[in-house]
């Protein structure tokens, strides 16, 4: 699956140089002093091309919409539409994990990242939230150079996952800013990279991580952030009859036979967890685990979920790989309890309390 990150076949280039003429209204010449017709990156909706820009010398990343992507992304989006409705209808049970929803918000994503307007304010908005994180960065845009069509940005030289090493950079340093970075992105801005496969990753010998491919994100209401956050920090302090109300009470659906019997196996489930320490677990796996319990109790977990749950995956996943002794949730207890309004259980002061 890896080689799906950026090595999808490029279109031509002589395309490309129609497209960024006709977006932009001027030859390419006249904008960039050189631009290399291969592509550095070709991916499913765009394909990024490095040049010069003749207004002032820099390198950039030239990212250029595929011609045909937006009659594509509108027969996918019918295709998958489709074959949800008949799985739930077939297959009663995956209504609870709201197939169809996900779905939906999945496809309307993935045509807000269609049109690199959106990742343009994208970047805006990330950059503004983590302005205050010197190991949090966004590729600088340019926008003279920018269109629907095309989108011109910093030029990032940065490290790919399998070229770290501890020779070359300051592996935890990068784990605990990715896992940083994702936590407040979901529990305190409830705004989210939607894509961060470890090829929409760069890293710097500094211990900075760069956060690419801006267009695909989720957004939480204050509401489902809210909730959000309470929900995992009490599954992260081994509160099961939290967990278990937070979830029954923000359900779209539920057909629950016995309500004390689910509160009961969350319950077991969550403190076995305590017991066994957050630290020795992969807590997305164990949210797997959780929304398993959810659909054997017939209750619909919120679409959004999966969207928080992808994110938190990837920060998890790039900890179990780089730094294993880290632990996402303890690493996200000082966010969620911000979120939530609650002392930090982790911090010295609360414990001598």
């Amino acid at each position: 699956m890896s080689t799906l990150r950026d090595r999808v076949p490029p279109f031509p280039f002589a395309d490309v140089q129609a497209i960024v003429e006709r977006s932009l209204g001027q030859p390419l010449d006249a904008l960039f002093a050189d631009f290399d017709p291969r592509p550095v990156a070709a991916a499913s909706v765009a394909q990024v091309h490095r040049a010069t820009l003749r207004s002032n010398g820099l390198p950039v990343a030239v990212k250029v919409r595929r011609p045909d992507i937006l009659e594509k992304a509108q027969l996918d989006r019918s295709i998958l539409l489709f074959v949800a409705r008949v799985l739930e209808r077939c297959v009663p049970t995956l209504r609870l994990v709201s197939l169809e929803g996900a779905v939906h918000q999945f496809c309307a994503a993935v045509e807000q990242q269609i049109h690199l307007d959106n990742e343009l304010e994208h970047n805006r908005r990330f950059r503004a939230n983590f302005a205050d994180d010197p190991d949090v960065h966004f590729p600088v845009i340019y926008p003279d150079a920018c269109s629907d069509e095309v989108l011109t940005m910093e030029f990032i030289e940065g490290l790919r996952e399998e070229e770290l090493s501890e020779d070359t950079v300051d592996v935890r340093r990068i784990v605990e800013a990715g896992m940083r970075c994702v936590c407040r992105m979901i529990f305190l801005h409830g705004f989210v990279h939607a894509d961060l496969h470890p090829g929409n990753l760069r890293f710097d010998a500094s211990g900075r991580i760069t956060l690419l491919d801006l267009g695909l994100v989720g957004e939480l209401e204050n509401e489902d952030r809210l909730t959000t956050a309470q929900m995992l920090f009490a599954f992260a302090t081994g509160d099961g009859r939290t967990v278990a109300r937070l979830f029954y009470d923000n359900a779209p659906h539920t057909a629950t036979a016995n309500y004390d019997d689910y509160e009961a196996e969350v319950g077991v489930f969550v403190g076995r967890l305590r017991e066994v320490g957050l630290g020795n677990v992969e807590l997305t796996v164990e949210i797997g685990r959780l929304f398993d319990i959810l659909r054997r109790h017939r209750i619909q977990a919120r679409s959004h979920m999966t969207m928080v749950n992808i994110a938190l995956a990837t920060a998890e996943g790039l900890g179990k790989r780089l730094a294993p002794d880290l632990s996402l949730a303890d690493e996200a207890i000082p966010y969620l309890a911000e979120a939530i309004g609650v002392p930090n259980p982790r911090s010295a002061e609360t414990r001598r309390a």
